[in-house]
């Protein structure tokens, strides 16, 4: 036996998962006893995205959008698998809302169509305001009748 190394092509099937195990029948190594070769097992490990993460063929996907945004609503782009697509928020829109864009998901592993992307809505609020954007919001509060703390007020502890 002469030991030797050599490259393969795996084809890996889309929606394949973490810690999956494809077996290569006759890829691998040749022992005394046997005359054909056995074989390779190719474990797979997935590195994450950037964007997304994933929940069997489901994705996740947090947008953040401004106070404004949640509550009139408004049109927003973003990413999936096959590129940008719009999503609609609708006026109301509460943190932590999940919007579900069907079919943008993950192939299904085995199996036919694809799973769906969980858009999860998170509202921004701003750390600093101008002079007329503090007016405008206390004028607001106002109208809801509800109070806030005066200008300058800091919890100390």
């Amino acid at each position: 036996m002469i030991e030797k190394e050599r490259k393969i092509t795996v084809k890996v099937p889309s929606g394949i998962d973490e810690g999956y195990q494809l077996r290569l029948s006759g890829e691998g190594e040749m022992s005394a006893e046997a005359s054909t070769p056995g074989d390779l097992y190719v474990v797979i490990h997935i590195a994450p995205h950037p964007y997304f993460k994933r929940d069997e063929d489901d994705l996740l996907y947090s947008l953040t959008i401004g106070f404004p945004q949640a509550a009139l609503g408004t049109d927003v782009s973003i990413p999936t698998l096959e590129g940008n697509t719009s999503l609609t928020i609708h006026p109301g829109t509460q943190p932590g809302e999940i919007v579900r864009l069907r079919g943008k998901g993950m192939p299904r592993f085995r199996g036919y169509g694809r799973g769906d992307m969980l858009v999860r809505v998170d509202i921004e609020v701003p750390e600093k305001l101008t002079q007329q954007q503090r007016t405008l919001l206390e004028q607001l509060a106002k109208e809801f009748e509800q109070s806030v703390k005066p200008k300058g007020h800091r919890l100390r502890l």
